[in-house]
């Protein structure tokens, strides 16, 4: 592959991750409630990382073939690495903010319920 379809190929990469961190960025501040925020601001934020994370892979392997360093396999290789310590993390945060119910006030000790 030549160096100026790498280019290429990593521009429009890192334009459509942008594209998507807005869309998560404006997801954040727009939606009205926890859940909505929460699944479109990460879904969004992750498949921009996703590209960013695609794009420097495509670096790493290129600079690696072509040169022969190690530094650029390692780097491709902590980007994987990055990315799927993220997605794991996502999921966590979404199961626990998705899945976790409003608190409700319980009536104080000297209330009593007229239920």
């Amino acid at each position: 592959m030549s160096a100026w379809i790498l280019d290429w190929l990593i521009s429009i990469l890192l334009i459509i991750a942008v594209g998507f961190g807005a869309i998560s960025v404006i997801g954040l501040l727009l939606f009205p409630d926890i859940r909505s925020r929460s699944f479109t601001g990460l879904r969004a934020g992750i498949l921009a990382m996703a590209l960013v994370t695609a794009a420097g892979v495509c670096y790493g392997v290129f600079k690696w073939v072509s040169t022969g360093g190690m530094q650029y396999l390692l780097f491709t290789l902590a980007a994987i690495l990055m990315l799927i310590l993220v997605v794991g993390l996502n999921r966590i945060a979404a199961d626990v903010v998705c899945r976790s119910s409003v608190p409700v006030p319980r009536p104080s000790s000297g209330e009593e319920d007229l239920h």
